[in-house]
C-alpha cells in the first residue's frame, strides 16, 4: 500500500466517524482527497502533518499553481472550505499546531475591507524592539521583519528563499528576491533598495555556516512558518500584516497599478484590488479638491 491509499484510508476512517450530513461529508472527502494527491508527491503522511506542509498547500491554491477540474484556480470561499476540512481533520487527530496561524485570504465578503497594515511610526518602534530584545536571534529576527515588510512575501515563501534566490543588480543597484512558486521555479522578483537591504544584508554577513536558506534557527536549520509566526506574535503582529502593508503602501504610493501590486505580491488582481480601499483621510482630501472652486 503505497502513502497515497494509507492516507486516503486514514481519510475514510475520519469520515467514518464524522456525524454530519452525507452531503458535508462527501464534501470533506472531497476536499481531503485534493490535500492528499498534494501529500503524495513528496510522500507525506496526512498523519504527520507540520505547520509549513499545510501553509505550502495553502499558497499552493491561492497562487493557482493547484487549479480545478476545469483549469480554473480556486475562489478563496472554495479555499476556505477546503482549509475548514483540513483544519477538522487535525483537530481530530490532534495535528492542532499543523492548522494553527495559518495564513490564509477571506472568503470573497470580507476580503473586501481594507486590510489592517502598520504605519511607519510603528515600523520604527517595531525595529527598535526587536534590536533591543536582547536574544541570541535578534539580529536574524530584524531580517526576517525587514523582508517580510519590504517584499511582502508570504511566510511559506520566506523560510524556503535560498541564499541564490538573492541577486544584487549592479546596474539598477538594487537586490531582487526571486521568490520560488510551490513547484521550485521563479514565480517573482522583488526590488529592494540598496540602503533598505541594510539589516538582511548584515545578517548574511555575520553568517559562518554553508546552510544554502536565508533564515536558519539557531541549530543551523531551515525554520519554520510556524516560529516565524511565534517570533513576530510577541511584537503584536502576523507575517500577513506586513503583507498588507506592503501592498499597502504600494498602492497609496500612486504610482503602481493594481497589475503591478498583484505582480509583486503573487496576488490576482482582484485580491490586489483590497489595497486600494482609501483611508477616511483621502477620502476627505478628495471631496475637498473636488469641491475647492465652489
Amino acid at each position: 500500500m503505497n502513502i497515497q491509499e494509507q492516507n486516503s484510508q486514514l481519510i475514510d476512517d475520519f469520515i467514518f466517524q464524522l456525524k454530519k450530513a452525507e452531503n458535508t461529508k462527501a464534501s470533506y472527502k472531497r476536499d481531503l482527497e485534493l490535500f492528499n494527491r498534494y501529500l503524495s508527491k513528496t510522500n507525506i503522511s496526512i498523519n504527520e502533518l507540520n505547520n509549513n506542509t499545510v501553509q505550502m498547500f495553502i499558497d499552493a491554491l491561492e497562487q493557482g499553481s493547484i487549479r480545478n477540474k476545469d483549469g480554473k484556480k480556486y475562489s478563496p470561499s472554495t479555499i476556505n472550505r477546503i482549509y475548514a476540512a483540513i483544519r477538522t481533520f487535525c483537530n481530530y487527530t490532534n495535528q492542532h499546531d499543523a492548522v494553527k496561524d495559518i495564513d490564509i485570504n477571506q472568503t470573497e465578503h470580507i476580503s473586501k475591507l481594507s486590510p489592517k497594515s502598520i504605519e511607519t511610526d510603528e515600523i520604527e518602534t517595531i525595529r527598535l524592539r526587536i534590536s533591543n530584545s536582547r536574544k541570541p536571534s535578534a539580529q536574524r529576527d530584524l531580517a526576517i521583519f525587514d523582508m517580510l515588510y519590504l517584499t511582502g512575501v508570504r511566510v511559506s515563501e520566506l523560510v524556503n528563499l535560498t541564499k541564490d534566490d538573492l541577486e544584487y543588480d549592479e546596474i539598477e543597484k538594487v537586490y531582487r528576491v526571486h521568490v520560488r512558486d510551490s513547484k521550485n521555479k521563479k514565480a517573482r522578483s522583488i526590488p529592494i533598495q540598496k540602503d533598505k537591504f541594510k539589516y538582511i544584508k548584515r545578517y548574511l554577513d555575520s553568517r559562518r555556516d554553508n546552510v544554502p536558506y536565508v533564515f536558519i534557527s539557531q541549530r543551523q536549520k531551515q525554520l519554520t512558518t510556524r516560529s516565524i509566526q511565534m517570533m513576530l506574535k510577541e511584537y503584536g503582529i502576523t507575517p500577513h500584516m506586513l503583507r498588507h502593508t506592503f501592498c499597502t503602501r504600494l498602492a497609496r504610493s500612486n504610482q503602481y497599478d493594481l497589475s503591478m501590486i498583484a505582480s509583486l505580491a503573487g496576488h490576482s488582481i482582484t485580491v490586489a484590488q483590497r489595497y486600494t480601499t482609501p483611508t477616511e483621510k483621502q477620502k476627505a482630501e478628495a471631496i475637498a479638491k473636488a469641491f475647492s472652486l465652489d
